[in-house]
């Protein structure tokens, strides 16, 4: 059994709001893309998305507001593969 996230391979669109001013976010694409090639010496908090992701069978995304450029954590459930 295999498991995708639909945003990561394109199957669905991130559908929320900004809870500041309401502007549709945008999807800057998954968490642990963040983290850089100097991750090891990052804080614990970098690497939850990662255990997050096998544990739950989800993924973590980072999502932009265009107009007041706050971002926040988009958590999406796996689906399973045909």
């Amino acid at each position: 059994m295999s498991y995708i996230c639909p945003l990561c391979n394109g199957l669905a669109n991130l559908n929320s709001s900004c809870p500041d001013c309401g502007t549709v976010l945008e999807n800057m694409g998954k968490k642990e893309d963040y983290a850089g090639p100097y991750s090891p010496y990052g804080s614990i908090d970098q690497f939850t998305s990662v255990i997050y992701k096998h544990a739950a069978m989800g993924c973590e995304h980072v999502a932009q507001c265009p107009h007041c450029h706050e971002a926040y954590i988009y958590r999406v459930n796996a689906v399973q593969t045909p």
